[in-house]
C-alpha cells in the first residue's frame, strides 16, 4: 500500500522506496546512455570500415564477456560492496564513453580504438548486471 491506503501491484511497490526510485531513475539513464553508445559505436565502426564483418566483431567482443565473466563477476558481487562495485562499473562506462566521444569529436579515432572500448566496456557490463541486481534487494528487501 502506498501513503493513500491504495494497495499498488507488487511490481511497482518497490518505487515507493525513496532509495530505490533514485536507483531505478539513475540505472535508467545509464542504460539509456549504454545502449546509444552500442547503437553510435556500431554505426562509426561501418563508417570506419564499411566492413560488415568488424561491425560484427565489435559487437561479439563487447558482448562476450557477459557470456563469460556474469557467473563469477555475480559471485564477486555477492562478496564485495555492492554499492562501490557499482560506483566502480558505473564510472569506468562513464569514463569509456567520454574517451569514445572525444576521439570521434577529434577525429582520432580508429577502429582499434572501438574495438577495446568495446571490450572494456563488456567486462565492466558483466560486472555491472549481476550487481545491480542484486543490489536493488539491499534496496527494498524481498
Amino acid at each position: 500500500m502506498d501513503e493513500t491506503g491504495i494497495r499498488l501491484p507488487r511490481a511497482v511497490s518497490a518505487l515507493g522506496h525513496p532509495n530505490f526510485r533514485l536507483f531505478w531513475l539513475g540505472q535508467a539513464v545509464s542504460l539509456v546512455g549504454t545502449w546509444m553508445q552500442s547503437t553510435a559505436q556500431g554505426w562509426l565502426v561501418l563508417l570506419l570500415t564499411n566492413s560488415p564483418f568488424l561491425l560484427g566483431l565489435v559487437t561479439a567482443i563487447q558482448f562476450l564477456p557477459l557470456v563469460l565473466f556474469s557467473l563469477p563477476a555475480g559471485e564477486i558481487a555477492d562478496r564485495l560492496p555492492k554499492k562501490r562495485l557499482l560506483y566502480l562499473t558505473q564510472s569506468t562506462m562513464m569514463v569509456l564513453a567520454l574517451i569514445l566521444g572525444v576521439l570521434t569529436m577529434t577525429g582520432t579515432v580508429r577502429y582499434w580504438h572501438v574495438l577495446v572500448l568495446a571490450g572494456l566496456l563488456g567486462v565492466a557490463n558483466a560486472f555491472d548486471n549481476p550487481t545491480r541486481q542484486s543490489f536493488i534487494v539491499e534496496l527494498v528487501g524481498r
